[in-house]
């Protein structure tokens, strides 16, 4: 297994893993992700605005057998609070997806892992990502230390 940064010419696989993934979400609870020209482009756009900032981040994970094969992919930023409060960096990790024959091996840790020390390098004193209460993901942040620090609350109208 390999970890590497992704590039602009793999914006398409980017863009098919994170629209699994969002329909993925949508089963526990999340947005329903509008698969669409309009909701793919969107994504794609954004991908690659993004992608070459020096404060963004798109890793993805190969396995090392011929050929390569992407199994999974994370991504980060940094983010910095409004100058109402002291100064600090923040990592956020705005997405993670592996595919689900790769699930539960180690896949989704190393690309954490991988991504703190990213953060750790631009100057980031602590994490923060989203998660979905009913997520089984939410074992995997939890076993890396997360903890809640906010919650948002919801009623219908």
């Amino acid at each position: 297994m390999q970890i590497r940064k992704l590039s602009y010419h793999e914006t398409e696989t980017i863009v098919e893993y994170l629209q699994a993934m969002l329909d993925e979400m949508a089963s526990f609870g999340g947005h329903v992700f509008q698969n669409s020209d309009a909701g793919s482009t969107w994504l794609r756009d954004c991908i690659q605005s993004q992608i070459n900032s020096p404060d963004h981040l798109f890793l993805g994970v190969e396995l090392d057998a011929a050929p390569s094969q992407l199994i999974g992919i994370l991504e980060a930023s940094i983010a910095h609070l409004p100058p109402v409060f002291l100064p600090k960096a923040s990592l956020h990790i705005h997405a993670i997806y592996v595919v689900p024959t790769h699930r539960r091996s180690g896949v989704a840790r190393s690309l954490m892992e991988e991504a703190f020390q990213w953060g750790q390098d631009k100057g980031c004193t602590e994490v923060d990502l989203h998660v979905l209460q009913n997520s089984p993901a939410k074992s995997l942040y939890e076993g890396l230390g997360f903890g809640a620090f906010q919650i948002e609350m919801r009623r219908k109208l």
